[in-house]
């Protein structure tokens, strides 16, 4: 199955005390369509992901998200770094169904950043602890097993 996910810049979280919100953006970046996003931290080139979540109507579930007190302390709490949000549109092709999609793309979104050894969020706003495996010997194993893996625990 091929999934096509068109990315966006990534939009800069803001200072929602005003509209009294920990974090707040200008919606009207956000398609309000189906797709993914991620609420990430960044500094210098490095983004780390913090949280991943889908919707199939994105303006709205994003906007919903600022009301989630424990995800936005736990963004707030999070290492330095600028708080910027990743949306990424899904175009549905003939026969994919939305929900579906949807899944597929977070989950491995998901699993993605859990490889590379980043702890996210998303279990009801408390990190996800990850294992990390070093491996050492034989050179011909790294095409398997890398020197440094990561798995959730």
């Amino acid at each position: 199955m091929r999934i096509d996910v068109r990315w966006g810049k990534p939009i800069r979280l803001r200072n929602g005390s005003r509209v009294n919100l920990i974090y707040t953006c200008p919606l009207e970046r956000i398609p309000d369509g189906p797709g993914v996003y991620v609420f990430a931290r960044s500094f210098a080139r490095s983004i780390v992901p913090l949280y991943v979540g889908q919707a199939q109507r994105l303006r709205k579930r994003i906007e919903q998200q600022f009301n989630n007190v424990r995800l936005m302390i736990g963004l707030q709490q999070s290492q330095h770094g600028h708080r910027i949000m990743l949306v990424g549109h899904v175009t549905l092709r003939r026969g994919q169904q939305k929900t579906k999609v949807l899944n597929l793309v977070e989950s491995a979104l998901i699993k993605r950043a859990l490889a590379d050894g980043h702890e996210l969020l998303n279990v009801q706003g408390t990190k996800t602890k990850v294992n990390v495996i070093k491996s050492k010997g034989n050179t011909s194993s790294r095409q398997i097993a890398p020197l440094t893996m990561y798995a959730e625990r």
